[in-house]
Parts: C-alpha cells; structure tokens; sequence
C-alpha cells in the first residue's frame, strides 16, 4: 500500500473546494482515496461538527477495502483501525445506503410505507403506462409494448435525472439515443412530440405504481434526495467519492445536499470514466461537472499508469477500447500510460461446448495451484446464471469455490472466487478467468435500431475492459460456440493460445494468403485452414523460415509411409534433418488420433526433437520421448545453413561496436573485428558468461548451475569473470539506448552505480534494466523509450543488482 510520489501530492494536497482525480484502472484511486482520510482527519477536521464521509459505488467494495486494510503488515495495523472504527468524525458508506437511510427516514415522516417493485410488476406497469399514453399519442409507433425495454430504459433515465416536467425533458441532451422502432434510425429530438408521448408514458407508469403502494429504486432516491434537502440530516466537510463516473444526476445531487461548505472544506470527485458501465450514469456519458453546479477548470489530477495490471495485459485492455469513439471523445478520458511490468500476454481459448470450457479451466485452475492459493483467483462471467453454472462444474470437479455476495463476502477463504463484471469492479485478484465471452451475451444485443445498439456497445466494451483489468498476473478469456466481436478487435498479437506459450490464437487465413502452395496435394482440404494458421504461426511467432518448412514430410514406418502435415528442418553439421514435425486435424474436431499418429511418426524417425498436434482450438507439443512440454524453441541462425552466427556486439566499457561471429558447432571459437573493418582482431583470451535468465523476470541469481547458455566473450570485454553474467531482454524500454527485445546483456554485478549508467535494478523483487540518474534522496530510472515513464523511487526501495557493460544484439 505504499504511495508513489504522484499519489502522494493527491493525499497531501490542501483543501479548496471541489476537486476531480481522473486515473486509469490500477493507478490507485481508490488507495488515494483512503488515504486522504487520515490526511483530512489530522489537519483540516479542527472544528467540532467537521466530518469526513468516504462514499463507495457497492458493499462489495466497501467490504474489499475493508479487506485490504485488514492485511496490511503490522506497523500498519493502528492505522488501518482509524479508517474502520466507530469514530464519527469517518463515516465510509455506499451510496445505497445513505439513501436508503433518507428514504426511511421520509416513510417516517409522512407516515406511509411504500414497496420497492420488483422486475415483473415494473414491467407489467410499463405496459400498462404504453398504453395509456398511446390513447393521447395515436400517431406515435414507438408506443407499443414490443418497445417497452426501450421505454423503460428511457422512464428510468427520466427518473435517475429528477425530470420533474416534460419541460426539462424536452431540452435535455439525449445523444447517441434513437427511436428504437426498428425503422429508419431517428433521435430523440429535442423539443419534440416523441419525447412529449415519452414523458407521458414515464407519468402513467408512476401514477400506476403509486396505486398499488410501489416505487421503482429510482423514485426512492428521488424520495431520499427530497427528503435530504429538508436540511435534517448529518453534513460533512469533506466528501470524497469513489467511482463517481457511476453515479447518477439525483445521487449527485444528494451528495451536494450533505456536503457542507467551510473555508477548509473538500470535495474530491475520483473517476475513470474508461469504467463507467451503467446507462444512466450522468457524469461518465461526457457531461461536464459544470452541469451539477461545479467548474473544475485547473481543479484536475491525473492518476495515468496502471501499477496493477503487467504491460501485456494492460496493452491488450487498451487496445479494446481504443477505437471506440465514444470513449475517446470523452473530455475526461485518460490514456494509460506504460509501465516496465511484464508477464504473460492474456491466454485466449474458443469451445465448443461447455463442458470443454468448464474442464479447461478446472484443469487450469489445478496446475495454477502449484503458484497461487485458490484465493488469488476469480472466474468472473456477464451475469449470474453463468457464474452459478461456472461454480457448479467446479465443485463437480473438486475445487473449493464461492460466489462472492453482496453482504458478507469472504475474501480470505481458500477457494477460488466468482463473481459477475459489474461486481468485480474495485476489486483485483492475481488470476482471472473471463469465461463466456460469446456472441449475443456481450455485448448483448438488446436493439435493432443502430445508433441504439451502438450506445449500449459503448458501455458493454467498457464492462469488458473492467473485467480485463482485475487481473494482477494472469488473465484468461474464453468463449464458447460464437466469440464475442470484441474478442475479435482485440489485436491477437496481444493474446496466447496456452500460459507459457507463444502460439496466438487461431484465425482462419483467406485462400490468397496460403503459403507453400507449390507442395499442397488439396488447397480446398478442410484441415489445410488449420494447417496455414500454424505455418504462419511457424514463421511469424518462431521465426523458421519458409525455406526451413515442408508440407507432407515423409515418415517410413516399416514398410508402410507416412506423411505428415508439416516438418521443419534445421541444418546440422551441413545436413538437412527434422526438428519439428506437426500433425493437423479439422477445425474443432480433437487433437486425440493427431497425438497418436504424431507419436508413431517421432518413433519412425528419431531425429525430429519436438511435435506439435492441434485442431486449431487445442494443442499439445510434445518432445521426442512423448512427453508434453510447455512450447516449441524458437528458431536459432544455428539452424540455417551458415556455418557462423553472426551478431553486433556493443561494448559499453569503450564505447565501441564489434562484429562477432561464433561457429554454430564450437560455441568457444569466435571471431572478432571493428565495426565495419575488415582486419579480424586477435582474441588472447575468451571466458564463458552464463546466460541465466531474463532481464524483466525477477532479481538475477547467480547461485543458479541450470544456466540456459554460456556466450563466450575476449577477456578484456568484462571487469571480473567471476562477476560477470547475461540476460535476455524481453522489454523495449531501453530501444532508444539500441537496446531491443531478444538482445542479450552482459551485466558486472555490483551495488552501486554512477548517474547515467545503465542497470539492472531490483524494485519489490522483480528486476527491471534503466539508466540511472540519482536525484538527492530519490533514484529516478529513465526508460529510453517515449511510451514509458519515468520511475522515481527513494534510493532505499530500490537495489543495484549490476551494472550493463555491454550488448550482444540479436
């Protein structure tokens, strides 16, 4: 929970008036917000009627933060304690409740109690109000009962915005909303006869619930709202409002109601209207905050990066939302911006069926349970009926689950959580499983008419870039029979087909980009779809070389042939030999007789190293024992025919740029000359550094004897052998330094550095290469690359692990 420097200025900042916070998922706001509390308590809470209400959207935030707090490491504990105890300068509450509690408090007054009701007697009374106002409006066809979800969408709208008379409702902005009729695509038009049959309906509908002793929840804040403007009720000095993107105009407006206005006094809007997920929300459709009576001009924060979420996952949520223009026109939108935290790209899988769905994640969820405790993750599903179902068939299959409920959720058991999109918001587990990602479910196709069905898209793709965000390390997302379209925007290179694999999802290629056509017996062959995705795959993600690829590869088993689907051969010692032979089977249709044959096929010839079986939905790869390993190797300028592999090495000790080439077969014996001479240099001595891991993959260890390599180097290239080790990069923060992704770096371990160098440095476990540029107490590490910012960090949170003394370039 500790504070970086551009949350901090938030918390501390001085109190004058309104304010807004606008932030990104996982930049914190949330942290900022219980934070000021304290901040607020000790220094502007001098007067004795000053109090501070903290206001969250739903009870499961409220009990999440609660959580939170209650996990902090002891030397927190008294702290976490002010923010829960029953003092009554801190009141934190949801919204809900602090109307509901003026809402009695109304019933009370006037003596009557009213029923809230439910979802089939409201929609029978929207009938019921359709037809009444059909007997003034004849001439308007949206009037009909096939419409009534349009019209109660809009009634309650009416409702959520206090439109006391069709006056109000006449001149207010409605855009983006259409007829709904199905015909010709026609707005709401201001000032128009459709609105007037419009509010007509909203009057018959309350006048038909008030007969029957009924309120919508609508009309109870309308009660409560009326009833906090009496003035009988607590006020506060200070407000501050989480996820207020999601309140509507009346729950605004109640919350002025009790904000009391002092010299001293606040008022803190937190928002991220990216999340903003509910129809009738006023301030998340891009209306400005002048529309409730506040100018926020120079009055903003901006919260930008996303410390929960790793890059990959980050990058795969924007890419989602980034071409809806809805979202980016918004005048509050913030784009995220990068942060050096990688991990695994989400893992996209499709099914059949749900049992095949349903057993990938009860096999997932197994595995995962060597790394994580079942509490680190949540199946999260668009509605209830699915998450019931998801919870079902994993007590069938063993795993401890519950569905997280409003009242009382259970944060800390050791089971894995379920929970719906909208419920997950505020929170974050370290897994997440997106499952039912399917076609009509979401976004759900609720209208014909375009520009209406375009609207509720808007807020659907947001729902999903909720969900997509929880997930601290790992995300799944899955879809069963028809994906969903938005599963389709998302650029694939920013998925995976398995966990520690770099296959992408499959997609079907057009006939006229088939490659190797030459060697196909069948272009119309109903495997050849599945075929071209994995020879792509081959070439794009592995980098084989067409020229590495044959199709058909013949297998002599006995006295039989064999023929499969694809081999790649590699060069080794000047011959041609298998090292990858695939299996293919039809889209969808299992991957079980590909194993067996791809199994007889590495038992006929012994050369091929790996196999790989797949329909395109499922895969497995396998080694030349039969057992399954996690992903194919990629290809090495070893396999090609040239006997030497050729790289640039920069040498950061003298500033220098040397060609270096290596015999494929005798890894020791290297070549070396200036860049761009031709006179090779005299190598006296070489030493082997080990390459022992990955620069963004956690602190180096040098202890470790599984080293995946050794590169050979002259001597006089590093300060100490002994101290002298290697990593893969796998960022581009540092492309500006011609440092890139797959570049090797040599690193001299030590703990100390001067300003400029560039290091590997270890902030909260996890190790990350930066320039270094020490500022008085504070380290500030500088990417070289414009899309990252930079990190500032107090010079004790952060370890030098070594120091980069060259490049070995991919």
């Amino acid at each position: 929970m500790k504070l970086n420097i551009e949350q901090r200025r938030i918390v501390e900042l001085e109190p004058s008036g309104p304010m807004l916070v606008k932030g990104v998922a996982g930049s914190g706001k949330t942290t900022v917000a219980i934070r000021r509390i304290n901040f607020l308590k000790d220094h502007y809470c001098h007067e004795e009627d000053d109090r501070i209400l903290l206001v969250t959207y739903n009870k499961t935030l409220l009990h999440y933060i609660k959580h939170q707090y209650a996990r902090m490491a002891d030397a927190d504990q008294m702290e976490a304690a002010r923010f829960f105890s029953s003092d009554a300068e801190v009141e934190i509450a949801t919204i809900d409740s602090l109307m509901f509690k003026e809402f009695k408090r109304h019933e009370k007054r006037i003596g009557k109690r009213y029923e809230i009701a439910k979802q089939e007697q409201a929609r029978k009374t929207i009938i019921l109000a359709i037809h009444e106002a059909k007997k003034s409006y004849p001439d308007v066809k949206l009037l009909t009962p096939k419409n009534s979800k349009f019209l109660m969408d809009e009634v309650e709208w009416i409702l959520a915005c206090s439109m006391n008379d069709v006056e109000a409702y006449q001149s207010a902005d409605r855009v983006g909303r259409a007829s709904g009729d199905g015909g010709t695509p026609q707005k709401l038009l201001k000032n128009s006869r459709l609105r007037a049959a419009i509010f007509d309906v909203a009057h018959h509908f309350m006048e038909l619930l008030a007969k029957d002793g009924l309120v919508t929840f609508k009309q109870m804040n309308l009660l409560a709202l009326e009833e906090v403007r009496r003035g009988n009720t607590n006020r506060y000095t200070h407000i501050i409002i989480d996820e207020s993107q999601d309140l509507t105009r009346v729950q605004l407006e109640f919350l002025n109601e009790l904000y009391r206005e002092k010299n001293h006094s606040s008022l803190m809007f937190v928002a991220d209207n990216t999340q903003s997920i509910y129809p009738q929300s006023w301030l998340g459709k891009g209306r400005p905050y002048t529309t409730i009576g506040y100018d926020m001009s120079g009055k903003s924060r901006t919260l930008s990066k996303n410390y929960r979420t790793t890059t990959e996952i980050s990058t795969a949520a924007f890419n989602l939302i980034e071409r809806d223009e809805n979202i980016q026109s918004n005048v509050d939108f913030v784009k995220p911006a990068l942060i050096d935290r990688h991990g695994h790209p989400p893992i996209y899988r499709f099914f059949n069926t749900p049992k095949q769905q349903a057993k990938f994640i009860a096999e997932e969820i197994t595995v995962l349970r060597n790394d994580y405790e079942l509490s680190d993750i949540c199946v999260v599903a668009r509605g209830n009926r699915h998450i019931e179902s998801a919870a079902a068939d994993l007590e069938l299959a063993g795993i401890p689950c519950e569905i997280l409920q409003n009242q009382n959720p259970d944060f800390e058991s050791d089971k894995v959580k379920l929970v719906t999109m909208h419920s997950i918001k505020g929170l974050e587990f370290k897994v997440i499983f997106l499952i039912d990602l399917n076609k009509g479910l979401i976004p759900q196709e609720l209208y014909e008419d375009e520009e209406d069905q375009k609207t509720i898209e808007t807020d659907e793709r947001k729902l999903l870039y909720v969900g997509m965000t929880r997930a601290n390390e790992l995300l799944y997302m899955s879809s069963v029979k028809l994906p969903s379209k938005f599963v389709k925007e998302i650029n694939r290179n920013h998925m995976r087909m398995k966990k520690d694999a770099a296959l992408r999802p499959f997609e079907s290629i057009s006939m006229a980009n088939y490659q190797l056509t030459e060697q196909l017996v069948d272009l119309h062959s109903k495997e050849e779809v599945v075929r071209q995705w994995l020879i792509r795959e081959l070439r794009e993600v592995y980098g084989y070389p067409y020229e590495l690829l044959e199709l058909e590869y013949k297998v002599q088993q006995f006295s039989k042939k064999g023929y499969c689907d694809i081999a790649v051969n590699i060069y080794s010692g000047g011959e041609s030999r298998p090292y990858i032979i695939a299996e293919v089977k039809s889209f969808g249709t299992g991957i079980e007789d590909a194993l067996v044959q791809l199994k007889s096929y590495m038992e006929a010839d012994s050369r091929a190293f790996y196999g790989i079986a797949t329909d395109g939905l499922e895969v497995k790869i396998i080694d030349r024992q039969g057992e399954e390993v996690q992903d194919l190797p990629k290809c090495r300028s070893q396999f090609l025919p040239d006997t030497k592999n050729k790289r640039l090495y920069m040498n950061l000790k003298n500033g220098r740029q040397y060609e270096y080439a290596v015999e494929n077969d005798v890894a020791d014996q290297i070549e070396i000359k200036e860049s761009g001479e031709d006179v090779l240099l005299q190598v006296h001595e070489t030493i082997a550094v080990p390459l022992i891991g990955n620069v963004a993959a956690g602190m180096p260890a040098l202890a470790s004897e599984d080293y995946e390599a050794m590169n050979y180097l002259p001597r006089e290239w590093v300060v100490s052998p002994a101290d002298t080790f290697s990593l893969t990069v796998t960022g581009d923060s540092m492309t500006g330094a011609g440092i890139d992704k797959g570049d090797i770096v040599i690193v001299h371990q030590q703990n100390t550095a001067t300003s400029g160098d560039i290091v590997i440095a270890v902030i909260d476990e996890e190790a990350t290469m930066k320039k270094y540029m020490p500022m008085g107490s504070n380290i500030l590490l500088m990417s070289e690359n414009p899309d990252y910012e930079p990190i500032l960090m107090r010079s004790e949170d952060v370890h030098i692990n070594g120091r980069v003394i060259g490049v070995l370039k991919k």
